[in-house]
Formats: structure tokens, sequence, C-alpha cells
């Protein structure tokens, strides 16, 4: 670790506290027009981050481990947050998407692993349940999940074909009472502490071997080492969120656990994706307003050159840049929340929301790492971590790349997703079904 002066340490202390929208809102308060509830929780979700959470991330980054005790802080000082994605009836809050992603961004802009770990729990798996289970399913499982009683983790991503969602190769084989389970998946967040793994593989008893849901639980294993999980090392990005390789060896889910009321990949994990992903098109935009706020906070009390680095006009140039810049990502995404909610947007815009709220964050925290100076990889200032975190968002829940090609196809009509030559053929077939 670069070693910085008691001076420095104090000014970087001084921003743990910070109203991520502080300084921005003297140029344009985004918030001013959000109900008195979703308010509220946006504060207790700051102020929970910024006294428990924010403390802790330099030392756990740094060692890549998941704080122990941060989700007895959240449960116990947080408990109208628990659950916050899911409806009432399951243990859950009931609030909409809009306090949903705000909250989501609230919580990113502490620390995007923690907000992703939530997400993975809340947004990934006991949503695939919601979205595609049965009601026994919902009741029991569903609110020991909201109440983080137990974790849960989401097994779609394999090792070979990481963006290929479709192309599984985890098979699901029927026997008497239910399923035997078989594969690999990879990037598994909360995958080594969790008991509930929501599995997507083919189902090979059934004609044409559909993509299915199937709920596999660590506990009702027989054999240990049915489900194998190890620790992804070595991550530069959201080291605190625990991401696994999880392997399948026969692994045991009852008929009761399948999700077999959806059938086939769009109607199935498609549309988990589609509502997940609306929340994380704001991550890039909770990181962002608390690198910015911190580079501020840091500008204001650093002198060079004997003035103030605050009353330079390349940085204050940046500022007014990067300001713009989360407006923009934020408006674009409050208006995919708002038609999400009409009912009124579809996976083509909330891709393209993603897309660019990961793009756009990348240059903001880049210039917020650029300003701060060699003190923008120390993680003592809170840049570093979120400058690198930031990477893991351009590619989690579809990369820039596939969310783009998303987008492109419903502007076009022809999907680019695949290989140039299986576009050509693609376009080939079309034409000649117009003859």
């Amino acid at each position: 670790m670069i070693s910085v002066c008691e001076s420095q340490k104090s000014a970087s202390n001084s921003v743990t506290t910070t109203n991520d929208n502080m300084h921005m809102k003297k140029v344009f308060d985004l918030e001013h027009n959000l109900d008195a509830r979703t308010k509220d929780k946006i504060t207790l979700a700051r102020s929970w981050g910024s006294q428990h959470l924010e403390p802790l991330i330099p030392s756990y980054w740094d060692k890549a481990e998941f704080p122990p005790k941060i989700l007895s802080s959240f449960r116990e000082n947080c408990p109208s947050l628990l659950g916050y994605t899911l409806p009432k009836q399951y243990g859950g809050q009931g609030y909409d998407m809009m306090t949903v992603s705000h909250i989501s961004r609230a919580l990113a802009s502490i620390d995007a692993s923690f907000t992703t770990t939530l997400l993975v729990q809340y947004g990934l798996c006991a949503e695939s349940i919601l979205l595609c289970g049965n009601e026994d399913q919902k009741s029991r499982l569903v609110p020991s999940l909201a109440r983080l009683e137990s974790m849960g983790c989401f097994c779609l991503t394999e090792p070979q074909s990481g963006s290929d969602a479709s192309d599984l190769r985890t098979t699901a084989t029927k026997v008497d009472g239910g399923y035997l389970i078989t594969g690999s998946k990879r990037w598994i967040g909360n995958g080594m502490t969790a008991e509930v793994f929501v599995v997507w593989a083919k189902n090979m008893s059934v004609k044409g071997h559909p993509v299915m849901g199937f709920i596999v639980q660590r506990s009702h294993q027989k054999n240990k080492d049915a489900i194998q999980t190890r620790k992804i090392e070595g991550k530069v990005s959201m080291r605190i969120l625990q991401n696994a390789d999880v392997d399948f060896f026969e692994a045991w889910c009852p008929d009761v656990n399948v999700m077999g009321d959806h059938v086939g990949f769009a109607q199935s994990v498609g549309r988990v994706l589609e509502a997940s992903r609306v929340s994380v098109a704001w991550i890039p935009v909770g990181i962002c307003q608390g690198a910015l706020e911190k580079t501020i906070q840091y500008i204001t009390k650093r002198k060079a050159f004997g003035a103030d680095i605050s009353s330079n006009q390349i940085i204050q140039e940046k500022l007014v840049r990067m300001t713009a810049h989360v407006c923009s990502m934020y408006l674009l995404a409050e208006r995919m929340t708002q038609d999400f909610l009409a009912g009124k947007c579809s996976l083509p815009a909330i891709s393209m929301v993603k897309a660019y709220t990961t793009k756009l964050g990348r240059e903001v925290v880049a210039m917020c790492r650029e300003i701060v100076g060699g003190n923008g990889i120390v993680l003592d200032f809170g840049i570093a971590s979120k400058w690198a975190d930031m990477e893991a968002t351009y590619t989690y829940e579809g990369t820039y790349e596939i969310c783009s090609l998303v987008a492109g196809r419903a502007l076009t009509g022809v999907s680019a997703i695949k290989s140039a030559s299986a576009v050509k053929n693609s376009i080939k077939r079309q034409q000649r079904s117009k003859l």
C-alpha cells in the first residue's frame, strides 16, 4: 500500500458520511422530483453504507474478502431495505421499480460489490423463482432469501461460452422423484455461501431439450461432492463480491423444485434478465456519483503550485463534463424505469441504457482517478476501488457489446450477435423467404 501522511488520511476519511448528491445538486438536482418514501430509503441506504460499509472497503477490497458481519449489520439497521426488490407477500417490501433502482444506486455509490451481492440474491435468484416458479416454491423459498437468512445464487454463465448464454451444456436428467443436474457454471456471485442455486439447464427428458430452471439446494444433497464450488481468485474488479466456479455432479433437484411452467430460454431466463437489467443499469450511475463526490471533496482540500487545485480551469472543465455525463446517465435510466413501470420498455431499450451507462461510467471514474492523481490508485481515498469496479459492470449482466447488439437487432431487424458468416446466411434466408 502506498503510504500517505496523516493529513491526507484525515482528508480521505472526512468524505465517509458524504451525501453523493450534495455537490451535484448545486448544478442539477436530480432527486427533487422523487417521492418522500423513495428519498427516505435513499437516505437510509447512504447513511448505513457510509457508517457501516464504507470504512471496511479498503481492507476487504484489498483482501478480496466479503466482510463477515456486514449482512447482519444490514439486517439489524435497515429492516425496511430487506428484500427491497421483492413483493410483501414473500417477505419483501413491495417497492416499485423506481424506488428499487434508487436504493441500488444509493448503495452502489458506497460499494458496487455489496450492491451486486444483494442484486444477485434478490434480483436474480429470488426473482427467478417469482417469475418462473409456482406458488409453493415462492412461499417456501423466497421469504428466507428476502431476510438474508439463506443465500442464493443464479447459475447461468458457463466457462466455455461466456456471453453466449443460450449455448448451455449443463443438463438435467429425469429420474424417479426428480432430476440429476450435471455441468459447470462460472462467475457465480454468492456461489461460495449459497444454499439455493437457481440452475439453468437443458431438460434432456423433453423433446428438443429446452432450457428450464431447476432449484438445487445444497442442504438436500446426500452426496457432499454433488456441488463443488471454488472461489475465483485474482480478480481486479469487484473484489469484495465472491464469485465462484460451480460444478454439479448429478446434483439432486426434487420435482417440487423444478420451475416447469416456463420452458425455453426466452420464456424462462430471458424474462429474469430483462427485469434485472433495469436495476443493473443504475449501478454505474451510483458508482459515478460516489466517485465524483469524493473527487470534489478531495480537490477542495488540496493545493498545488500555491493555489487550491479546485481553481484550476482544466479541473473545473473535467468536473463539469463528468457532472453532465452523470446527469445524462441518470435521466436516461430514469426514463427507462418509468417506461418499464408503464409496460412500454422492452429488452432492446433496457440493453441500450445498460450499455450507455457503463460506457460513460468508465469515462467518469477514469477522470476522477486522473484528478486525484497518485492518490487515485490508493484504496484509502475511495476512488481506486470504484475505478476498478466499474470494469465489471461493463461486462456483467450482458457485456457492452452484447447489449449494444440487442438494441442494434431491434433497429435493423438483423441479428449481428453471431458471427459475420451466420449473419450473412440469415440475411440470405430472409431474402429467399420474400421471393
